[in-house]
């Protein structure tokens, strides 16, 4: 899986080209995630001072191998995302 291409591919679906400003913003929070959320907790409670209008969480989610592991759901007025496993090829 090529994540760097994945999140490339997400990034200009979403949001076409970042302006240098936009990507200035953005660099600035990806130092402050790495630099003080050192768990998935610190991590919810960061960006949901950041981004005030959402709500980060921890969800228990399950492979389909039964194998349980700590996922994301955000929430942003009343609508729901969890990160799904990316499918495997067969």
């Amino acid at each position: 899986m090529d994540i760097t291409g994945d999140l490339r591919k997400e990034f200009e679906e979403n949001f076409g080209k970042l302006t240098t400003r936009q990507l200035w913003i953005l660099t600035k929070l990806c130092k402050n995630v790495r630099l003080r959320c050192r768990s998935n907790s610190a991590f919810n409670n960061s960006m949901n001072r950041v981004f005030p209008y959402a709500t980060f969480r921890q969800v228990e989610k399950i492979k389909p191998t039964g194998e349980k592991y700590p996922g994301l759901s955000i929430v942003v007025e009343g609508e729901e995302f969890q990160e799904q496993l990316p499918e495997m090829e067969e």
